[in-house]
């Protein structure tokens, strides 16, 4: 038996091919390029001298601990 036979021959559309969409919209890098360059250039420009302590330690042993003191309650009381 040849089933293809008793069925009506229905024609199949081919689907049309979409061309693709591509987007206009400019692309941005999600961290700038110029973001390293700001780091270094704060990193620069934060004043410390060599005198400058840069721990605790350091800051108590200086000359000047009564005013790393005072500066520190300031700090911490706001």
């Amino acid at each position: 038996q040849d089933y293809d036979e008793a069925l009506p021959q229905i024609p199949i559309e081919q689907p049309q091919q979409v061309p693709l969409r591509r987007s206009i919209r400019e692309r941005r890098h999600a961290i700038p390029y110029d973001y390293i360059v700001f780091l270094q250039e704060h990193e620069d420009d934060i004043g410390l001298t060599e005198d400058d302590p840069i721990n605790f330690c350091q800051a108590m042993q200086s000359s000047n601990s009564q005013k790393w003191i005072d500066v520190m309650k300031d700090e911490l009381s706001t």
